[in-house]
């Protein structure tokens, strides 16, 4: 049986042993790339910045902590209208803010906790009793 020898590819290690086909330097050699058909994932470069634009644009600020004392919301729970600075913060809203205050937040949160602690002992009894009965 012959061995099939495979014609090189300029500048790769004439090392048989270096099986990702590195320069005597260590680098991948491009015209492994063009070989293999690889393309570049932008062929174009980049457009230079604008000396006259800023890198980022500032945003307008949303956080209650920058807007003025004087600022108000109304709670969709209790229908108060308290301070800005008695909501949490909720970037997915339109003014930054969560629609409960945080009274009523914390209230809805600790009711959640009331009867999720319920509803698991509810399960655990069901559960022992199924296992008592099996016996």
């Amino acid at each position: 049986m012959e061995s099939l020898s495979f014609p090189r590819a300029p500048g790769l290690s004439t090392d048989p042993g270096d099986p990702h086909g590195r320069s005597s330097e260590g680098q991948i050699e491009p015209s492994l790339y063009a070989a293999a058909g690889a393309t570049r994932a932008r062929q174009d470069p980049l457009p230079p910045a604008r000396a006259d634009t800023p890198a980022t644009t500032p945003r307008p600020a949303q956080s209650p902590e920058a807007a003025p004392g004087g600022d108000t919301k109304v709670c969709v729970k209790c229908k108060q209208e308290k301070s800005v600075l008695d909501f949490h913060k909720n970037s997915r809203s339109a003014d930054g803010l969560h629609s409960y205050c945080k009274e009523c937040n914390k209230a809805q949160a600790l009711a959640h906790i009331r009867a999720e602690k319920a509803r698991k002992a509810l399960l655990r009894a069901a559960r022992k009793a199924a296992a008592g009965t099996t016996e």
